[in-house]
């Protein structure tokens, strides 16, 4: 009896492997965020696309001014939408060590729209993460071998912090897109300004720090979620930047990383390359 037991017990267990197996070959999170690419391309198709000229410059403080002149913005397209390969590590908790990973991120300025899908090997098993922000609303998913979801959060904390991100993704990502009505600025001093962004309801800020290239190296912002095991805290979250590129003829943010403040010690989380960026993909 304790034979067939054990006989049965290992068949059950190699059907649930391998079931686990293809879902996780199935990539459903993945074919999710594609989903989602997709329907935000449909809403900019028919979108017009103008050129950046030097006035519309003008009026920006001096650092992001200067900012967007190294970056080299003058004469390019005005974005609409931004899609970004990255890679890097990521620590799934303090205590553990950096696990490599992979991202693929689509953002749209209209509509305020943020998709980051992310997958990495932590202790050899496939974790799946995806963020979908969209207007004020923002949903973060996480999924070991993309089946057993781990993290789901939502409601208006994620939907706070995922706007701070999408301030930082401006920032950093599509500098051009600071060109924006939804942003008010305070110039502090040469090298630093506080901008105020305002999305639907949600007003976040950050302050802006620059070197003397006028590079911008970090971004520093108190209106940002640490959530861990199902706990919120607000803590000050920074992404500085290491080393810029020359990238499809502007110099943008290469490498960097993101960083929680805690009060008595500092947390950095992840570590970016930024591999590629395009800007107004499948638009004429």
């Amino acid at each position: 009896m304790a034979t067939i037991i054990l006989k049965y017990g290992l068949l059950i267990v190699l059907i649930v492997i391998l079931v686990l197996s293809i879902i996780s070959i199935l990539n459903l999170t993945k074919r999710e965020f594609n989903l989602l690419v997709q329907q935000g391309q449909e809403r900019i198709n028919d979108a017009s696309i103008e050129l950046i000229s030097e006035e519309d410059l003008h009026d920006l403080p001096f650092p992001v001014k200067k900012y967007l002149e190294y970056v080299g913005v003058v004469g390019t397209e005005k974005i609409l939408s931004y899609t970004v390969e990255f890679s890097g590590e990521f620590k799934m908790h303090e205590d553990k060590e950096f696990s490599s990973m992979t991202a693929y991120q689509t953002s749209y300025n209209i509509e305020a729209t943020r998709l980051f899908y992310m997958t990495l090997k932590y202790s050899g098993i496939k974790i799946v993460g995806l963020h979908h922000f969209e207007n004020e609303n923002a949903t973060m998913k996480i999924k070991i071998l993309d089946l057993l979801k781990v993290v789901d959060e939502s409601g208006e904390i994620m939907n706070q912090s995922e706007t701070v991100t999408m301030f930082n993704d401006m920032a950093l990502l599509a500098p051009a897109t600071l060109l924006d009505d939804r942003i008010t600025w305070e110039e502090i001093d040469d090298y630093h300004v506080v901008g105020h962004f305002t999305n639907g309801s949600i007003v976040v800020s950050a302050t802006f720090e620059f070197n003397d290239q006028y590079q911008l190296i970090n971004f520093i912002s108190e209106d940002r979620y640490a959530i861990a095991d199902g706990k919120s805290q607000n803590v000050t979250w920074s992404t500085p930047v290491t080393e810029y590129q020359e990238k499809n003829g502007l110099n943008l943010p290469y490498k960097g990383s993101a960083i929680w403040h805690f009060e008595d010690h500092d947390f950095e989380y992840i570590k970016l390359v930024i591999e590629n960026i395009e800007y107004n993909k499948g638009l004429k």
